[in-house]
């Protein structure tokens, strides 16, 4: 009886034995097959298909990331007085050229909820004054919060205030002058004003022009015009895409009957609209 209990035993330990690399060797098998079988569905996905999901993945985790970079890079370049490049955006995107619209979207509700700002994408003109519909590729940030609050003490203008109002004067010459004026115009005028004289706040003018050219505020063009002595070269200036896109033409007009306070008469508005080729109150964008 032992002999056949301990046989058994064996019998049954061995038969468990047997059994066990069995088992494993099929789980082993099903895990490979398992394998191959997701790779060969894998290449037979369609990339576009594989470039929707990854796009889809990007859009929950990376979407925030993105929009910060691109309000990062609106800010940094207004500080700098340059305008956003479109590319520049494409480069935070990187791989994701179909986010774009997207995170663009994003940008400017939160330059706008936040910041009080919103990017404008700047115009093309030519040299006789015609603007284009077409965007040059490239932005600005446009302040949008309400006139009471930057009239307000909320702002600080302070250190700004006297480059604001030398570019307004100017702005407003070129204005009444159906949007362009000679450079030697412009320097008499600055001259009755007592701006070109050494004492001036302002200090060197020409200085002063030149950075608003920089930053966009003007344009200068070289022109040849026939005067009484003959042909003869001149400089013009012009608006520049920042002032048409920052300034509309209401404020230009209520500036310049700021400037001429109680005396100014009845009609000045209808003969600044006249003088400046205007037809009403439409946007400095159109002039």
């Amino acid at each position: 009886d032992d002999d056949d209990y301990r046989s058994g035993a064996s019998s049954q330990k061995g038969s468990g034995k047997r059994g066990a690399p069995s088992s494993s060797s099929g789980s082993q098998k099903r895990v490979i097959r398992d394998d191959d079988s997701d790779q060969d569905l894998d290449r037979h996905v369609p990339s576009a298909t594989k470039k929707t999901a990854t796009t889809a993945h990007l859009a929950l985790e990376d979407l925030e990331r993105l929009v910060k970079d691109v309000v990062r890079l609106a800010i940094f370049t207004s500080h700098s007085d340059q305008p956003l490049k479109r590319d520049d955006i494409k480069i935070i995107l990187n791989d994701y050229p179909r986010m774009y619209d997207q995170v663009l979207q994003k940008a400017q509700e939160r330059l706008r909820d936040v910041f009080g700002m919103e990017m404008v994408e700047l115009t093309t003109r030519n040299r006789s004054g015609q603007s284009s519909d077409k965007g040059n590729k490239s932005y600005i940030l446009r302040n949008i919060l309400p006139m009471e609050l930057l009239a307000s003490s909320v702002v600080d203008w302070e250190l700004e205030l006297e480059d604001m109002g030398l570019l307004m004067v100017i702005l407003s010459l070129i204005m009444v002058r159906e949007g362009a004026i000679y450079e030697s115009a412009l320097l008499s005028h600055l001259r009755r004003l007592s701006l070109l004289e050494d004492s001036s706040p302002f200090g060197d003018i020409q200085k002063k022009l030149d950075v608003m050219i920089k930053k966009r505020y003007l344009e200068k063009y070289k022109l040849e015009h026939m005067d009484e002595s003959g042909e003869k070269a001149e400089m013009e200036y012009r608006w520049g895409a920042r002032a048409r896109v920052e300034v509309p033409a209401e404020n230009v007009v209520q500036f310049i009957q700021e400037v001429f306070g109680r005396e100014a008469p009845l009609s000045l508005e209808a003969s600044i609209l006249k003088a400046s080729g205007l037809k009403g109150n439409e946007p400095a964008q159109q002039q």
